[in-house]
């Protein structure tokens, strides 16, 4: 019963470790996520931004086909 008095704070202690050890493993990981899921909306971002531009340059070209086309 002594030494199980005596290596309780040891065993505490690495209890204790270990469970701070998976919790910053996981919140490592989920800060990993969230910085690729912000990369990607991103990359979405632009791409609607390009597909837009290009979209609108489209319609511009087209319009002025037709000007040169009635006059």
């Amino acid at each position: 019963m002594e030494n199980v008095r005596k290596l309780l704070p040891l065993i505490i202690g690495f209890i204790v470790a270990v469970f701070v050890f998976f919790l910053s493993r996981k919140l490592r990981q989920n800060k990993k996520v969230v910085e690729e899921r912000s990369t990607i909306l991103e990359r979405a971002r632009e791409a609607k931004m390009a597909k837009s531009i290009l979209k609108k340059s489209d319609d511009e070209e087209s319009i002025s086909n037709i000007q040169q086309v009635s006059a």
